[in-house]
C-alpha cells in the first residue's frame, strides 16, 4: 500500500513508527526545512507512556525525561488548592512525563528506518477519489497514493483542502509558553489559578522547566494589545514559586504567543484521506493529551490499516474505535477550561473539597486500553 503522511511533527513521526512495526513504509512530507516544531515543553499523563511502550520508545524517552509525580494547584499567592499523586491513578499505564517537544520529536524520527521523508516540501492539491489519491507537491512533483494522512496540525492543510468548513475556533484564551531555568526548584507540575489567568511550571530537564501561561480574553480586550503587554505585569499580582520564573527571564527567551483554539469534527475521512492529531481534533491543553491523542491516533490507525483489506473499512473502523475517546477529551477540556474560570472563590472552594475526585474522574476512561 502506497500511504503519504502529510507533517512531520508528533503525530506524523509517530505515525510513520506504528505504520514500519505493521509492515508499512510510507512516505513523508514536511513543510519545515528541519522537519522540528518550536522547542517548548511536553508533559505526557500516564497513557502517553504506554502508548509510546507500544511503539516500542518508552526506555528512551525515560532515559532523558523528567518523572512528574504530582500535581498541585495553588492559588494565585501560593496558598494550596489541591495535590494529586499521579501514581495513584496512572500505575496501570506507566509513568506521567515531561520533556523538551523537540527531545520526543527527535526520538520518534530517529526510531524511523523504512519512512522516505522529504522536508522543506508542502502538499498544494490534494484529488482524492474511492480508489486512490493524486497529491501535488510544492516543488511541482506529482504522485498516487493509496492513502493520505493528514498529521499537520491545528493548521492542517489537508483538512483545509479536503475538509474547508473545519476550521479552528478560539476558545477564549492567549497563551504564552517558554523554557527558563528552574531557579526556583519546582519539582512536579505545578499550576497557580487567579482570575481569569493561570500559571503553570513542569520541570523538563534537571535545570530547565517549561512555563505555560494564560489569560482569557475580556469583552472588547484583542490579543494584539494583551501581546504588548510585559507578562510580568499581566501576573503582577501572582507570587512564587512561578511569577519568578517570569519575573528572571533573561530578555533573550523565545517565547511563543498565541490564541487557544480547538478543532471539533463529525468525521476524520473523506475517500482515501484521514486525519490525525490536532489536524483532526485539536483541544485546549488542559487535560495535557495533544501528544497522546495523536500517538494513540496512530497506533490505531495502523492496526486498522494492517487488519483490513480495504482502506475504507479500515479508515471507518479508527474513526469507531478513536471518536468515543477522543471527544472524552475534548469535553474535559471545555470542563476544566469552566471550572478554571468560575469566580475564584467558588473554585477554591470545589478543588479543595473534590480536586483529587476531579483529577482522577477527568483520566479514569484513559486507563483502558486505545
Amino acid at each position: 500500500m502506497n500511504i503519504l503522511i502529510v507533517g512531520g511533527g508528533i503525530a506524523g513521526f509517530a505515525m510513520a513508527r506504528a505504520l514500519e512495526l505493521r509492515g508499512f513504509a510510507p512516505d513523508l512530507v514536511e513543510r519545515r526545512e528541519q522537519g522540528f516544531s518550536a522547542g517548548m515543553g511536553l508533559y505526557m499523563p500516564g497513557n502517553v507512556a504506554r502508548a509510546l511502550a507500544q511503539l516500542g520508545l518508552l526506555k528512551s524517552v525515560r532515559d532523558i525525561a523528567v518523572p512528574i509525580l504530582t500535581q498541585s494547584i495553588l492559588d494565585h499567592r501560593g496558598r494550596p488548592l489541591s495535590v494529586s499523586r499521579t501514581q495513584d491513578v496512572w500505575s496501570e499505564c506507566g509513568p506521567c512525563l515531561s520533556l523538551p517537544r523537540t527531545a520526543l520529536q527527535a526520538i520518534l524520527r530517529g526510531s524511523l528506518q523504512q519512512t522516505n521523508a522529504r522536508f522543506g516540501v508542502s502538499v498544494t492539491a490534494i484529488q482524492p477519489s474511492a480508489q486512490r489519491c493524486e497529491v501535488v507537491f510544492s516543488d511541482d512533483t506529482t504522485a498516487v497514493y493509496d492513502l493520505v494522512i493528514g498529521a499537520d496540525g491545528i493548521k492542517s492543510t489537508v483538512r483545509s483542502l479536503l475538509f474547508p468548513s473545519a476550521v479552528p475556533a478560539s476558545v477564549g484564551n492567549v497563551c504564552w509558553r517558554f523554557i527558563a531555568p528552574n531557579t526556583t526548584e519546582i519539582n512536579g507540575w505545578t499550576a497557580m489559578l487567579g482570575q481569569g489567568r493561570t500559571l503553570l511550571a513542569i520541570p523538563v530537564s534537571a535545570e530547565k522547566v517549561y512555563v505555560y501561561a494564560d489569560k482569557t480574553l475580556g469583552d472588547g480586550e484583542a490579543k494584539e494589545d494583551i501581546q504588548t503587554t510585559p507578562l510580568a505585569t499581566v501576573f503582577e499580582d501572582f507570587s512564587a514559586p512561578v511569577l519568578p520564573l517570569i519575573a528572571s527571564m533573561p530578555s533573550t527567551t523565545p517565547v511563543h504567543f498565541g490564541s487557544i483554539e480547538q478543532v471539533v469534527m463529525s468525521t476524520w475521512y473523506l475517500d482515501q484521506v484521514v486525519l490525525i492529531g490536532d489536524a483532526a481534533h485539536a483541544s485546549s491543553p488542559s487535560m495535557a493529551e495533544g501528544a497522546g491523542m495523536a500517538i494513540e491516533d496512530a497506533l490505531v490507525l495502523a492496526e486498522t490499516l494492517a487488519a483490513s483489506e480495504r482502506v475504507d473499512a479500515a479508515l471507518q473502523a479508527y474513526v469507531t474505535r478513536r471518536k468515543p475517546r477522543v471527544d472524552w477529551v475534548q469535553q474535559q477540556c471545555v470542563a476544566r477550561d469552566t471550572m478554571r474560570s468560575l469566580p475564584p472563590l467558588a473554585r477554591n472552594v470545589i478543588l479543595r473539597l473534590f480536586g483529587e475526585k476531579l483529577y482522577k474522574r477527568s483520566y479514569g476512561p484513559l486507563l483502558a486500553q486505545v
